[in-house]
């Protein structure tokens, strides 16, 4: 990381924590069954994602009436396939000021929504989405463990699952690639195979928790 990469990032920290101070939120663990209203944040950059997040949003919406979605783009623009996604919100780097806080309307309406459930589906610790899930007003907050995280209430420690993730990752590349799969080609969809396996192992294991959870 260069040098003005790190005091950005530095400074972006120093007044997350400084807003954090300032910020009073009860914790309340709710279940699946019991939520109303559920956030889900997530990095949009790669598309695989858009697909994934798009059938577990409407899986929830079985039992729960109200599901707000965004998604961070990566970029200086939003991709075309992006726009006027019913049900889903996006910001991108145009909506981040000089050290990547975003400061956009839809991203500070969705960290004061007090939804019983956010669920932060990034698979890296993007600083934007970071800051708006350290921010949220969400009751209960869950995710994808990482060293240092300090923002969810609820964790899931991928890394130790790495035997399940083995064989969903066989299953999902025989969905995928065939015996004469060019070498550039065989490589984009093992980036798209990592992608979709992490996304989908993180999905099943925060409904697995979230269902068997008892709500305070």
């Amino acid at each position: 990381m260069k040098f003005a990469e790190r005091i950005k990032d530095k400074l972006g920290v120093r007044i997350l924590e400084r807003k954090l101070k300032n910020q009073q939120r009860i914790v309340s663990v709710c279940s699946l069954k019991y939520a109303q209203n559920i956030g889900i944040i997530y990095n949009a950059t790669e598309f695989v994602s858009f697909e994934i997040i798009k059938d577990f949003a409407k899986k929830l919406t079985q039992h729960t009436p109200h599901i707000s979605i965004l998604g961070y783009v990566n970029s200086k623009k939003l991709i075309d396939h992006y726009l006027y996604r019913k049900g889903f919100d996006f910001f991108s780097r145009n909506d981040l000021n000089w050290y990547y806080r975003p400061v956009s309307a839809v991203t500070d309406a969705f960290i004061k929504k007090p939804f019983d459930i956010l669920i932060n589906l990034s698979l890296e610790p993007y600083y934007p989405i970071q800051y708006i899930v350290a921010l949220s007003l969400a009751s209960f907050k869950v995710g994808k463990y990482s060293p240092g995280e300090k923002y969810l209430d609820l964790m899931i420690d991928m890394d130790k699952e790495n035997e399940q993730m083995k064989k969903l990752h066989e299953e999902i590349i025989k969905d995928h690639k065939d015996q004469s799969t060019p070498d550039e080609i065989e490589k984009e969809i093992e980036k798209k195979t990592q992608t979709e396996l992490q996304l989908s192992f993180l999905i099943n294991q925060i409904v697995h928790y979230l269902s068997i959870l008892k709500k305070n």
